[in-house]
C-alpha cells in the first residue's frame, strides 16, 4: 500500500486496534543477514546503550513509519481459574452398575451399605430401601453372604506391624491384592483401608487410635499386589522404663477393616473384610537422670515385631 507521497502506510482496525499490513507487503521468504531481500525492506541500526541496567525510552530506536498506540489490545484472554473438587463417592446403584458382569460380588461392593443398614433400625424394617435403584440382586442372599463373611483376606491383608522408634509411630504394612473391588478408580473417592491399633502397656489392650489409607481400582496390578504403609503416632516416653530396667516389651494388636472402621471398644471384634495381627514391640529405656531433671527416650535403631496371624 503506497501513499500519494510514495510512502508506505499501515492501517489500523478500529475494532481490534491491530495494525493491518497489505497482502503484497508480506514477505514469505526468509532473508538471511548480508543478502539482498527478495521482498520487504532491510533495516540496520546500531545504538550504544548507556548502561545495561538503565534503559530510557529515548535510547530505543523506533522506525519512523510505525505508529505507537497508548494501550495495546490483549491478544489472548486469560482462562478462568479451574476450581478443584473432592473426588465423588459412588452410590450403591452406581457401584452395582460399575461391577455388573465382573467377579466382584455384591456383598463386597455393597458392604458399606450393609454395614449402615445393620446399625439402622429404620432401614432394617424396610430392606427394599437398601437396594433402591439396584436390579437383579436378591437382598436376602446378599445379606446372608455378607453375614457369613468373617475376616476375608481375598482383597486386602495386613502383613506386618511394628514400631518406628525414631518417629514414635506404630506401623502397619498391608497389601491390596485385586485390581477391582475398591469402589471406583483413581478419579473417584474409592474406599479406605482402616487399621486400628491396640497396645497392652501392662493392664490389657488399650485403644490407641485408627489410621487409614485410600485405595482404588486399577486396570493393571503387579503379581504381588500393591503395598501400603500406615502410621499411628504413639507416646513412647510416657511408657519407657528407667535405663537400669532395660527395654520394655509390650503387646500390640492391629485390626484391618476395609471401608468400615474397626471397633474402638473391643480389640477382638470381628471384621468382614480384613484381618488382625498380634505382635510384640520393644520400647528402649529412658536415660537415668538426677532428681528434678526430665528423662528423655534413647531411640533404638529400629523397633521389631513378632507377629502372628489371627
Amino acid at each position: 500500500m503506497v501513499s500519494p507521497n510514495d510512502e508506505r502506510v499501515v492501517s489500523c482496525d478500529p475494532a481490534t486496534g491491530l495494525h493491518l499490513v497489505p497482502k503484497n507487503d508480506l514477505c514469505r521468504a526468509q532473508n538471511l543477514p548480508g543478502e539482498a531481500a527478495e521482498c520487504g525492506e532491510a533495516l540496520e541500526a546500531q545504538k550504544q546503550m548507556d548502561s545495561p541496567d538503565r534503559i530510557s525510552p529515548a535510547t530505543i530506536p523506533i522506525a519512523a513509519n510505525v505508529k505507537l498506540i497508548d494501550k495495546a489490545p490483549r491478544a489472548v484472554q486469560p482462562e478462568p481459574a479451574i476450581l478443584s473438587s473432592r473426588p465423588r463417592l459412588l452410590s450403591a446403584a452406581e457401584l452395582h452398575q460399575l461391577y455388573a458382569g465382573t467377579s466382584v460380588p455384591a456383598h463386597r461392593y455393597l458392604s458399606g451399605l450393609l454395614s449402615t443398614a445393620a446399625t439402622s433400625p429404620a432401614i432394617a424394617l424396610d430392606p427394599v430401601k437398601w437396594f433402591a435403584g439396584i436390579s437383579q440382586v436378591d437382598p436376602s442372599s446378599v445379606v446372608a453372604a455378607w453375614l457369613n463373611t468373617n475376616g476375608s483376606t481375598e482383597y486386602e491383608q495386613l502383613n506386618s506391624i511394628g514400631l518406628d522408634a525414631k518417629t514414635s509411630r506404630l506401623t502397619g504394612l498391608l497389601t491390596v491384592k485385586q485390581r477391582s473391588g475398591y469402589d471406583g478408580g483413581p478419579l473417584t473417592a474409592g474406599s479406605r483401608e482402616f487399621v486400628a491399633f491396640w497396645v497392652d502397656w501392662g493392664a490389657g489392650f488399650q485403644y490407641e487410635g485408627t489410621t487409614s489409607v485410600a485405595v482404588h481400582d486399577f486396570s493393571s496390578l503387579p503379581a504381588i499386589g500393591l503395598e501400603y504403609v500406615v502410621f499411628l503416632p504413639v507416646d513412647l516416653i510416657a511408657h519407657a522404663q528407667p535405663g537400669g530396667k532395660g527395654a520394655k516389651k509390650v503387646k500390640v494388636r492391629a485390626v484391618l477393616s476395609w471401608n468400615t472402621p474397626p471397633s474402638t471398644t473391643d480389640p477382638c471384634a470381628p471384621v468382614v473384610w480384613g484381618n488382625s495381627l498380634d505382635g510384640v514391640i520393644l520400647i528402649s529405656p529412658g536415660i537415668n537422670v538426677s532428681s528434678g531433671a526430665i528423662s528423655s527416650l534413647r531411640y533404638a535403631p529400629a523397633g521389631f515385631c513378632l507377629r502372628t496371624m489371627s
